[in-house]
């Protein structure tokens, strides 16, 4: 019997870049560590800038400190769009590590109020975080609960990505059951010419259940805060139901 060598360094280029532009940056990188040709090959411009727009289709060709991204690349020996990648994701990580500390040191470590919460998501916001950062940095099990729902907010008030996006990603961090208490308070209706007591509503909701619509109110109170009739939000990992909550103890936002 004839043994036939095959080796797909005989293949021509274009194919492999081809076959290796739809892997994900894990195997990308894992690929590129098997030899010195593919080490060459796997940080095309050709491979990385589509991973880079993917990533971050928020940013603009420049990003926050003025620095200008290289160009649409045809020169698949071109290798500036991975250094870039690398760099944005460091930014990107240290960016989230900002958010995830104004969390932790917020005097209440096991509740939120709107203001708080909904300030974090802003700033997310003004840092362009994309998708994949979200998923990589705050939807993670050792987080707290009230990270996960920021970072969840975040991406459903802004990135607005597919609803099947999300749930695969709650599942794949494995976050999708994560239990958190939302209690609100609003204003009492009015009744025979006289305002009836306010109204606190409590509800322990999961995060599969935010983004599902299963808790379509919740989420609505949660995306608008204290507005109108609304009168005091609150997150928390623990029941807040015994906790007093009263228009005398409102904070001004």
């Amino acid at each position: 019997m004839i043994s036939i060598r095959f080796s797909c360094s005989s293949l021509p280029q274009d194919i492999i870049l081809k076959i290796s532009s739809s892997l994900q940056v894990i195997d990308l990188c894992a690929l590129s560590s098997c030899s010195r040709f593919w080490r060459e090959l796997c940080g095309s411009d050709i491979l990385w800038e589509p991973l880079f727009r993917q990533r971050w289709p928020l940013l603009s060709s420049f990003d926050g400190d003025n620095t200008q991204f290289p160009q649409a690349q045809t020169n698949e020996n071109s290798q500036e769009w991975r250094r870039f990648y690398v760099m944005q994701h460091k930014e990107m990580a240290s960016r989230a590590y900002e958010v995830i500390t104004y969390v932790i040191k917020c005097p209440a470590t096991l509740s939120l109020e709107a203001g708080k919460y909904l300030q974090a998501v802003e700033t997310m916001s003004s840092m362009r975080l994309g998708f994949q950062d979200v998923e990589l940095f705050l939807f993670k099990p050792n987080l707290s609960v009230l990270l996960n729902l920021i970072g969840l907010i975040y991406c459903i008030q802004h990135l607005k990505p597919l609803r099947d996006q999300i749930l695969d990603a709650l599942q794949r961090c494995g976050i999708s059951q994560q239990l958190v208490w939302v209690k609100w308070l609003t204003l009492g209706r009015w009744s025979g010419g006289r305002r009836m007591r306010d109204e606190i509503v409590s509800r322990q909701v999961s995060l599969v259940d935010v983004v599902t619509g299963k808790e379509e109110t919740v989420l609505r109170v949660l995306q608008r805060g204290v507005v109108h009739e609304v009168l005091r939000v609150c997150i928390s990992t623990v029941d807040l139901a015994c906790t007093p909550c009263s228009s005398s103890t409102i904070r001004n936002y």
